[in-house]
């Protein structure tokens, strides 16, 4: 059930935003819900509405994240921006923090990677800690250094295995599910090692806040590869008590392999959905710079400082 308070503090968790970017002269965008097409990515499914006039019937997409009109501006000269908005996941079920509408809050610097990124994400969350007149509910020591923990350490430590492994050899990873009792047929890569990860591994995360960093390149199409090792990707989620948070990466702008990404995806999907060609010709245009980003789950976040229970406190769809 909805809870005004949660929701009040909300809206003040989402002025603490505004406020922050502003003072360091990030540009506001407001997003669209409508779109022609959207990045093929995998896990995440649109929702589609249809678009009716006298002349034709036209396919609309929801959008799944700020970042398509965030990065088509920024592909025209907008510079360091964020954006607030209703994203929308289709093919994902509700539940204590998942609701197919949710908001997010996604920003981007020019000339930064995925550490410059961490460093904001910290900086912004403890700036709207500080600015909220009520005190956050959960006994989190916010000020203390983040930690980064590698996801290769900690498949070493609760898998007993090499990850660079799983990901060189399929085989690999399908051998050590079987052993563990998981039932793979008909399963994709991509799946299990989600079991794996959520099953054996997450339970024994940090309450403390810290950044998961080192995620497999192939389940990682827009983060750019590591240098030393093009296994692995800039990319790091947030953790706090134990949840998601937020999703940070160092751009990957080299169009062609998005495309053959994309092209990929799209193969793999019961629908036909088509290659955003738009958002391509946006990276392309991206690609002779260093641009980082992120998306954060404002109604997650909003749940860690109220101690709520449910999403549906924020009125989600449950």
């Amino acid at each position: 059930m909805i809870n005004i308070q949660t929701v009040l503090i909300r809206e003040q968790i989402i002025k603490s935003i505004r406020d922050f970017f502003c003072s360091q002269n990030f540009q506001e965008i407001t997003i669209p819900a409508l779109n022609r097409s959207i990045p093929l990515e995998p896990n995440l499914y649109p929702f589609t509405t249809a678009w009716k006039t006298r002349k034709e019937i036209q396919t609309l997409y929801l959008s799944t994240s700020p970042e398509r009109r965030l990065k088509q501006l920024i592909s025209l000269g907008v510079g360091n921006c964020f954006g607030i908005g209703s994203s929308f996941r289709n093919l994902e079920n509700s539940g204590t923090f998942h609701s197919p509408e949710f908001l997010m809050l996604e920003w981007y610097r020019k000339s930064a990677t995925y550490i410059d990124i961490m460093k904001d994400t910290r900086d912004l969350i403890l700036y709207i800690r500080n600015s909220l007149t009520e005190n956050n509910k959960l006994n989190i020591n916010y000020s203390k250094n983040w930690e980064k923990i590698s996801l290769t350490s900690l498949f070493s430590d609760y898998l007993q295995t090499d990850l660079n492994k799983i990901i060189e050899n399929n085989d690999t990873l399908f051998k050590i599910a079987k052993k563990k009792g998981y039932n793979t047929k008909n399963t994709t890569w991509n799946e299990l090692y989600d079991q794996l990860f959520v099953n054996e591994i997450e339970s024994h995360l940090p309450k403390e806040p810290f950044f998961l960093i080192d995620f497999p390149s192939c389940i990682s199409p827009l983060c750019k590869p590591k240098g030393e090792n093009k296994n692995l990707a800039e990319r790091f989620e947030l953790y706090i008590n134990g949840i998601e948070i937020a999703n940070g990466n160092t751009e990957y702008t080299d169009t062609k392999v998005v495309k053959t990404n994309f092209v990929r995806e799209q193969k793999k999907r019961a629908v036909n959905q088509p290659i955003d060609y738009e958002f391509l010709n946006s990276l392309k245009i991206m690609n002779d710079v260093s641009y980082a980003g992120i998306g954060l789950g404002v109604d997650r976040l909003t749940m860690l400082f109220t101690g709520s229970k449910s999403i549906d406190e924020l009125g989600a769809l449950m």
